[in-house]
C-alpha cells in the first residue's frame, strides 16, 4: 500500500515534532490504512513527508512502540502489530507487582469478568470457535497424559473463550490479563505433582464449559466458570507464593 497520502500525513511544524509524527502515523494504523503487519516506510522517507530530521522521526517510532502499536525489527523495518504488545503486558505486570498484588486479587477481578465472558461466548460462539476450543482440550489432554501441568493449554482456553465474544474489547483486555497470568505461574514451587492435579482438575472443569456451552446454556456456563475459578483458587493458594514477587 501507498503509506505517503497527503491527506492523512501532514508535515508537523510545531514543538515536540516527533508527537504530533507520532499522532498521525496512529491515526492511519486506528482507522484502518494500516494494517497488522503492514511495513511502515523507511526512515529516510518518513523524513521527506513530514519535514522532519531522521533523529526526530526515530522519537516518533520508539513511542509507537512503547504504545504497543508498532514493533521495530533492526534490520528489517517498523511494522504494525497484530494485538496488544508484550510491552503492555509487562507494564501491567510490573504495576501489579509493584502493588504487592495476591493471586486472591487476581482470582476476584476474574470472578467478575470471566463468568460473564463465558456467558456472553455461549450466545455467540460458532462453529470454529468450537473447533478452536475443542481442539485446545485435545492438546491439554496430551500434554497432561504425559504427566506435565498443561498451564499454557488451560490459560489458552480461557483467552479462547474471550476470543469466542467477537468483542475488540474484551479480547485485548483478556489477553494482557492472561500474559500476565502465565508471568505469575512462573512463581510456582516445585512440587510438579500438585501442579499437575491442578492443571487436570481444570482440564475436567473445562471438558464441562465446553459442554454447556455447546448447549448453549448460557446461566449454566455462568455458573460453571464461576465455580471453576473458585476452586483453581483453591490449588493457587496452596502451589504459589500469595503475592508476586
Amino acid at each position: 500500500m501507498n503509506f505517503v497520502d497527503k491527506d492523512l500525513l501532514t508535515p508537523a511544524k510545531q514543538v515536540k515534532r516527533h508527537q504530533l509524527i507520532s499522532q498521525e502515523i496512529k491515526k492511519t494504523i486506528i482507522d484502518g490504512t494500516m494494517q497488522p503487519g503492514d511495513r511502515l516506510p523507511p526512515e529516510r522517507e518518513l523524513s521527506a513527508t513530514f519535514g522532519a530530521s531522521r533523529i526526530v522521526i526515530r522519537e516518533a517510532l520508539k513511542g509507537l512502540e512503547a504504545s504497543g502499536l508498532v514493533v521495530i525489527k533492526p534490520g528489517s523495518g517498523v511494522f504494525v502489530t497484530h494485538g496488544p504488545s508484550k510491552t503492555m503486558s509487562d507494564s501491567l505486570y510490573s504495576i501489579l507487582r509493584m502493588q504487592n498484588t495476591s493471586i486472591s486479587e487476581v482470582t476476584e477481578a476474574r470472578l467478575i469478568i470471566e463468568p460473564n465472558i463465558a456467558r456472553i461466548a455461549a450466545a455467540r460462539a460458532t462453529e470454529a470457535d468450537f473447533q478452536r476450543l475443542e481442539a485446545n482440550i485435545r492438546e491439554a489432554r496430551r500434554v497432561s497424559s504425559e504427566k506435565i501441568p498443561a498451564t499454557a493449554q488451560n490459560i489458552g482456553f480461557h483467552s479462547i473463550l474471550a476470543e469466542m465474544t467477537h468483542n475488540t474489547v474484551i479480547i485485548l483486555t483478556m489477553k494482557s490479563l492472561f500474559e500476565v497470568l502465565d508471568a505469575m505461574f512462573m512463581d510456582f514451587s516445585e512440587n510438579s505433582a500438585r501442579r499437575l492435579r491442578i492443571s487436570r482438575d481444570s482440564l475436567n472443569q473445562h471438558v464441562k464449559i465446553m459442554k454447556a456451552l455447546r448447549g448453549k446454556d448460557p446461566e449454566k456456563v455462568y455458573r460453571l466458570m464461576f465455580d471453576h475459578i473458585v476452586e483453581i483458587q483453591g490449588g493457587l493458594t496452596e502451589t504459589v507464593s500469595p503475592h508476586l514477587t
